[in-house]
């Protein structure tokens, strides 16, 4: 896949399939979309092209407040699902003031135009401000709008999987995201008090803009190395030691390595409990061992 920037000298030349949306998590419903168009795509024997934005259109409307800069997925976890569902070029463009006022009209003319399409997907409730949700088929394009995806409880929407995060139900936002939610890390040295309780912890900073699942403890698999691992993970504030700052904290089951430095993958699984003060450390091990038991259990 070929990641480019949108600006006056671009022009495709090969006729494609283009697809529109911004898509945060680009859960189930998105991947209709590409679904949608990998099939049209086969049958006219051309390459599939996104036109999107690298921060939420909202950030141009709205009063700034810092958790509009958090996403579902890391701009490099967000191109790799791009590449996965059969996109051919990634195409980022600022969503600046002067963009949103355009009208269906001027952005067929300044954007769609020049991709070359011969079919432009979008999904039902498309915008980037204007009339969008009026780009209609030309004779030289057609345009595809792809009807809501929904289950028993509606609309599936990345509002819908943000709020499953944020409340730590992970189980339902992967669910609803064909996939497992997941937080990358560095580990970096903290108090070691897990490996005094006989549960060493890789401690991770969280680099990216994302958002992450409500304090608790969590099954997860970790990836680095290339390898996959079983583990948990907890998300707190160390509550039984008067700790003060939010901390992520994962132990890898079977695993003694040191692996300071390195870039760790935690995917989230499901929710285990919620946190805990105990009153002594005897209760938080043998709380411990049984949240390793459910974790070494749990079929993902």
């Amino acid at each position: 896949m070929e990641i480019l920037e949108f600006n006056d000298e671009l022009k495709f030349d090969e006729e494609l399939i283009l697809v529109l949306g911004y898509f945060d998590g680009l859960h189930r419903g998105h991947q209709s979309l590409f679904t949608e168009a990998k099939k049209i795509a086969a049958v006219l024997n051309l390459k599939i092209a996104v036109f999107t934005f690298p921060e939420k259109p909202t950030l141009t409307f709205n009063k700034f407040e810092p958790e509009m800069l958090l996403k579902l997925t890391s701009d490099e976890k967000r191109a790799d699902l791009f590449a996965e569902n059969g996109v051919d070029y990634l195409v980022f463009k600022d969503f600046t003031s002067n963009f949103a006022h355009q009208t269906s009209t001027e952005f067929a003319e300044s954007v769609v135009k020049r991709f070359n399409p011969k079919v432009v997907i979008t999904g039902f409730d498309y915008t980037t401000g204007s009339d969008m949700k009026n780009l209609k088929s030309t004779e030289d394009y057609r345009v595809v709008i792809m009807p809501e995806k929904a289950d028993e409880h509606g609309k599936i929407s990345s509002t819908r999987i943000r709020k499953a995060v944020e409340e730590g139900d992970i189980a339902q936002a992967n669910e609803l995201l064909g996939y497992s939610y997941e937080t990358r890390g560095l580990v970096v040295h903290g108090f070691a008090r897990g490996r005094q309780l006989g549960y060493p912890t890789a401690n991770l900073v969280i680099k990216d803009y994302v958002h992450l699942p409500a304090v608790g403890v969590y099954t997860c698999d970790v990836i680095f190395a290339g390898e996959r691992h079983r583990g948990f993970a907890s998300i707190g504030y160390n509550d039984t030691f008067n700790g003060t700052e939010k901390t992520v904290e994962v132990h890898i089951f079977d695993f003694n390595g040191e692996i300071y430095g390195e870039k760790l993958t935690v995917l989230w699984l499901d929710k285990i409990r919620d946190m805990i003060k105990f009153d002594g450390i005897d209760q938080l091990i043998k709380q411990m061992k049984e949240d390793e038991q459910i974790a070494r259990d749990f079929k993902a």
